[in-house]
């Protein structure tokens, strides 16, 4: 395994050739290091060095230093950055050698800080794989290999660097990072690390949710979006992310013929979620930028509305209502920033029109609207079955349709400032319409209730209020029994549960 010299970032080599200038060691590190061994396009490139974070920003005046569990440093180049870190020993380690294992001995080995500097080796040790550890000189052009990456790269195993009950408990976090380079290198799980993750899953939940929601992203980002779904959904581990979601994705049996109906319906969404996740893996080899969270949220999402969304569809009510009830599952338990699930819905709402108009070039979910529409394009034109059917309401072309876009500003008002919003209350439940309100709630109370329709100029209702929406959302979430996963098994999830996929790898 060789890497040329003319696939390495040229920033990346400045900053390595700087650092060594002035007397400290530096190495490419990590992920761009394996990617470019397995023949990949690395997405970025870090570097490690002996320089501290303090010293690394006097030495570069583009830089900034970040983190509190782990200080490191972002040097900048337009819009590219190259993350510096210091070598590091593992903390934990350090603790049990001093006699001061407190943690250890109560059974919690979760690392709260990471600040403990350390030799090149000891840095290489306490990361997480194998496949991780491995630094590049390019003084020398040589593969620094302290912890068997290269065996396990050849072999195309994800292994955990020293004992895997340990490096979970250290950061369950490590467990989602196991199924992203699984799914994005197309490699197997080494077996006690499998296990090892099945056993800990339930730890993810000690990790703060910012750090879980953005592992969540990458995930669905980098290019392997949809084989990363097949993964969580194989190991159970979306059970944990997003139980709704998983819900949606597994099977349910349907004997009379009303659930027959109603899993021709989840048939659908839950092939169009598959396709549209297919689609933005091939939106995302094709462009510069990956996808943003919001962009993501709204392809995970759009199945349940796609039909009640489309341009051809008329007299449907207050959409911008139907979408924030789609989305209400995505922010209870993924919890993304506001920011994010406001784009989100603003993204979906921007397919209601025919084309997203020009005078919204300045929006912040501009071009995330017309990427997604990009997407569902390239996904129906492949399966016309998936294709939108437009639904068609009582009320007259137009009439009953809200969407509120044109009534706010965009996802600019977003970043901290007071959101301004339109008076009339659009998109919102009126009081008598909220379930519960004056009467004992119906099975269906969690289905999106629907405003009684526009108002005339003179504050009364029309004479004949807009029609409820005729699409079955079934709950939408709390039910879920929507997306059951009939798509056939990917080849490199193999025929079962651990011993099948994982343990066959010779």
């Amino acid at each position: 395994m060789q890497i040329a010299p003319d696939q390495i970032d040229p920033d990346a080599a400045k900053v390595v050739q700087r650092l060594r200038n002035n007397d400290h060691l530096a190495y490419l590190v990590g992920g761009c290091v394996r990617d470019l061994l397995l023949g990949l396009k690395p997405k970025d490139f870090d570097v490690v060095t002996s320089a501290t974070p303090n010293e690394i920003k006097r030495l570069f005046g583009n830089s900034r230093i970040i983190g509190r569990r782990f200080k490191l440093a972002h040097v900048f180049y337009g819009p590219k950055i190259i993350e510096t870190a210091t070598f590091r020993a593992n903390p934990r380690e350090l603790e049990d050698e001093n006699g001061d294992g407190g943690d250890a001995e109560s059974g919690d080995l979760l690392i709260r800080r990471d600040n403990v500097f350390g030799t090149p080796e000891e840095d290489a040790r306490r990361r997480d794989f194998t496949i991780n550890g491995l630094f590049y000189d390019m003084k020398t052009g040589q593969v620094i290999d302290h912890v068997s990456g290269i065996a396990d790269l050849e072999a195309r195993l994800v292994r955990t660097i020293g004992d895997p009950d340990i490096r979970f408990r250290e950061d369950p976090i490590r467990i989602l990072r196991a199924v992203k380079f699984a799914a994005r290198c197309s490699l197997a799980i080494e077996p006690e690390t499998y296990r090892r993750m099945m056993e800990h899953r339930s730890e993810i939940a000690k990790c703060a949710q910012a750090r879980v929601s953005e592992e969540f992203y990458r995930l669905l980002r980098a290019g392997a979006a949809k084989r990363s779904m097949e993964l969580l959904v194989e190991t159970e581990l979306l059970e944990i992310l997003s139980p709704e979601l998983a819900r949606a994705l597994r099977p349910t049996p349907h004997e009379t013929q009303g659930e027959a109906a109603d899993a021709e319906v989840h048939d659908l969404r839950r092939a169009r979620l598959w396709a549209y996740l297919a689609a933005l893996d091939r939106s995302t080899e094709r462009k510069p930028t990956q996808p943003s969270n919001a962009l993501i949220l709204a392809a995970l999402f759009l199945p349940w509305v796609r039909d009640a969304l489309d341009p051809a569809t008329r007299g449907q009510g207050d959409v911008g209502q139907l979408v924030a009830q789609a989305l209400a599952p995505a922010i209870e338990q993924l919890k993304p920033s506001r920011r994010d699930s406001e784009l989100a819905r603003q993204i979906l709402l921007a397919f209601r029109r025919r084309e997203v108009p020009k005078e919204w070039r300045g929006r912040d979910f501009y071009e995330d609207a017309l990427r997604l529409r990009e997407l569902i394009a390239d996904a129906e034109a492949l399966d016309t079955a998936i294709a939108g059917r437009p639904l068609a309401g009582e009320a007259e072309d137009g009439a009953g349709v809200t969407d509120d876009l044109d009534a706010e500003p965009g996802a600019s008002d977003l970043d901290g400032r007071r959101r301004r919003r339109g008076r009339r209350g659009r998109g919102r439940l009126r009081e008598d319409d909220r379930p519960g309100a004056g009467a004992s709630p119906s099975p269906r109370a969690a289905e999106p209730a629907v405003a009684s329709g526009p108002r005339s100029s003179s504050g009364g209702p029309h004479a004949r209020p807009a029609p409820a929406v005729p699409v079955d959302l079934e709950s939408l979430f709390a039910a879920a029994r929507s997306l059951a996963s009939a798509a056939p098994r990917p080849s490199f999830l193999g025929g079962g549960g651990f011993g099948g996929p994982w343990a066959s790898h010779d």
